[in-house]
């Protein structure tokens, strides 16, 4: 139940009330069914005892006789013959042959017919039996089951169960349509949590769902206001701070050479791009690039091939020719970048390639480096965590590099794990993206970037 819908929650209320009362409906029909006067022994009783009545009734009190047997849904009359109109029903066989049998009892030999009058109305459910009395006439009863209100020769209760079932239906279509702002503005929030671009919902609904789609999208702008001010604030501060630190390196390299000058020197490179990270990771919150569609293997292919010419430290495993994905071209250059750099920073080699699983495509890259404790693979990603003696800024680096790469795909509906390698030492970083299916694009050519 937890797991169910506003909306398939009040269908399943809705459809429950309406099978109750269905319940309760056949169960007072039922009810009334077993207390009615005419149930078919009663039926077959009655007609038994009226031909006993007539047989033996005088002349002069036949009129009388037949005034006592006709009650509601019950009626008799004599006729000289078998009417013109009369039809046998074979679908009443059971009810006439139990007549059939009670008549036995009193005249062996008389036959009871049952069926219909062509002429008859079909506002009630009616059967007609037909007997020969001893006087060579016949009696000509008409059994109606008036209790029940029929319309269009269906019982009313028929007729109330499916319109009660249509409205229903109509009940379940106008609250889906009152309820569709929530899904709207779930999605909405959803995809704030995860691209930081807000999507207006429109206001509609009730008072109460209008004012908190009002106030969701006011608290949408408001977040990318201040993480716009943010990559202002950082960038402002990376700029004055960048214009001080080349100065105070070219008056280190204006100093006479040595070992305090080099180190000097180092320090301001990892101060350069320790601020360089931090702006990069402050904008890529607040960006909102235009994505394209890209071939992960061949950017793969590149990026290797820029970072390691000879090809001696990185191996590429044999995969998919072309893996198209979408998403900007950048920053899925700058996932790769910063993977590879972790792996060669750390390992001796580096170990890549791709695949298609499930629908997804799959970047796995693997280093031999000393790895990382099962329980730091989560706070790699917090920005400048340091974990592990072997892994730190030793080996240059800022501490931010997982952390925008993660930052990266969770704008763009993907993943990455992090994990030991098998028997072996080293890291194994999973990287998943939604694979970009140009048979999900209508009336549109697609062509995949290299």
């Amino acid at each position: 139940m937890n797991q169910l819908g506003i909306v398939a929650r009040i269908a399943l209320i809705v459809t429950g009330a309406l099978f109750l009362g269905q319940i309760a409906f056949v169960a007072s029909y039922m009810w009334q069914s077993e207390r009615s006067p005419l149930p078919p022994y009663a039926i077959a009783n009655r007609i038994s005892a009226v031909v006993r009545l007539l047989d033996d009734a005088p002349q002069g009190l036949r009129a009388q006789a037949l005034a006592v047997a006709d009650v509601s849904g019950f009626s008799v009359e004599i006729m000289p013959r078998v009417p013109e109109t009369f039809v046998d029903d074979f679908s009443f066989a059971r009810m006439r042959v139990l007549a059939q049998s009670m008549l036995d009892d009193y005249a062996p030999g008389r036959t009871v017919r049952a069926g219909t009058l062509k002429n008859q109305q079909r506002d009630a459910f009616t059967i007609t039996f037909i007997t020969q009395l001893k006087t060579r006439e016949f009696a000509v009863f008409t059994v109606s089951d008036k209790t029940t209100l029929r319309v269009w020769n269906m019982p009313i209760g028929f007729i109330a169960g499916f319109f009660g079932i249509a409205i229903a239906l109509l009940a379940i279509f106008a609250v889906a349509r009152e309820t569709r702002p929530l899904s709207q503005l779930a999605h909405s929030v959803d995809e704030l949590g995860s691209r930081v671009e807000p999507i207006e919902v429109k206001e509609r609904g009730a008072r109460e769902l209008r004012t908190l789609i009002r106030a969701i999208n006011k608290m949408q702008d408001r977040i990318l206001g201040l993480l716009n001010n943010r990559t202002l604030f950082l960038g402002a501060i990376s700029h004055d701070l960048k214009t001080y630190l080349t100065r105070f390196r070219l008056r280190l390299e204006m100093m006479p050479a040595g070992t305090h000058r080099d180190k000097a020197i180092r320090d301001v490179e990892a101060m350069e791009q320790l601020l360089g990270d931090a702006l990069l990771f402050a904008s890529e919150s607040a960006a909102r690039s235009e994505t394209e569609i890209v071939d992960l293997s061949e950017t793969l292919r590149r990026c290797a091939s820029e970072m390691d010419p000879q090809g001696s430290r990185i191996e590429l495993a044999s995969g998919p020719d072309a893996v198209p994905v979408k998403i900007p071209a950048t920053a899925l250059q700058r996932v790769i970048d910063n993977l590879l750099s972790n792996a060669l920073r750390y390992g001796h080699h580096a170990y890549v390639g791709t695949q298609v699983r499930d629908g997804r495509a799959i970047l796995i890259v693997e280093d031999d480096g000393p790895g990382i404790p099962p329980g730091d693979l989560e706070l790699v990603f917090e920005p400048f965590f340091r974990g592990e003696p072997s892994r730190n800024r030793d080996h240059g680096g800022t501490g931010l590099g997982l952390a925008i790469v993660r930052q990266i795909l969770d704008a763009q509906g993907g993943t990455i794990q992090l994990s030991g390698r098998e028997a072996r030492s080293g890291l194994k970083a999973t990287v998943s993206l939604p694979l970009f299916r140009p048979d999900a694009v209508s009336d549109q050519a697609v062509q995949v970037e290299t």
